[in-house]
């Protein structure tokens, strides 16, 4: 088994269980529909960076059918969103919430930078770690805003 395969195959197990096991059952629908909006948004960020040839990913799950990565933005980036989203700190204040938000895009930036040097998931030709982090903390705002307004319906 190659080491990519052993990553992809590691983040699948980790990100499944973490779903299955620390999503709250009160908590479940608003941690589906969070997933699947990240994806969508994952699918748009990931084409855009591929059009403007920003980054590549040399090891792909379904590489005859398409240039991107399945796995990291399908499955590991969303599973980081819903616990965004379920453990955001609400009522706090700026500072705290600024450091929320630069903790996850970190968290996530960083994953994606060690992809990038030790695996052939993730290549970097125009982009960089603070590239990542300025596009994640957008993003993590996006899906805030998208599922604090989906939530009001859902009361």
């Amino acid at each position: 088994m190659t080491r990519e395969v052993l990553i992809l195959v590691c983040s699948w197990i980790l990100s499944l269980y973490l779903l299955l096991r620390y999503i709250p059952t009160e908590s479940k629908r608003l941690a589906w529909i969070t997933f699947i909006f990240v994806q969508s948004i994952a699918w748009i960020h990931e084409y855009i960076q591929l059009v403007f040839g920003l980054v590549e990913f040399p090891y792909r799950e379904f590489n005859k059918a398409t240039n991107m990565s399945f796995s990291l933005h399908y499955i590991v980036y969303p599973t980081i969103a819903v616990f965004f989203i379920l453990f955001y700190p609400k009522e706090k204040g700026t500072r705290r919430t600024f450091l929320y938000y630069l903790l996850f895009s970190m968290g996530i930036t960083t994953y994606s930078y060690l992809l990038e040097k030790f695996s052939s998931l993730y290549h970097y030709i125009h982009w960089n770690w603070f590239f990542g982090l300025i596009t994640n903390m957008i993003l993590l705002y996006v899906v805030k805003i998208y599922i604090f307004w989906f939530k009001k319906g859902l009361v």
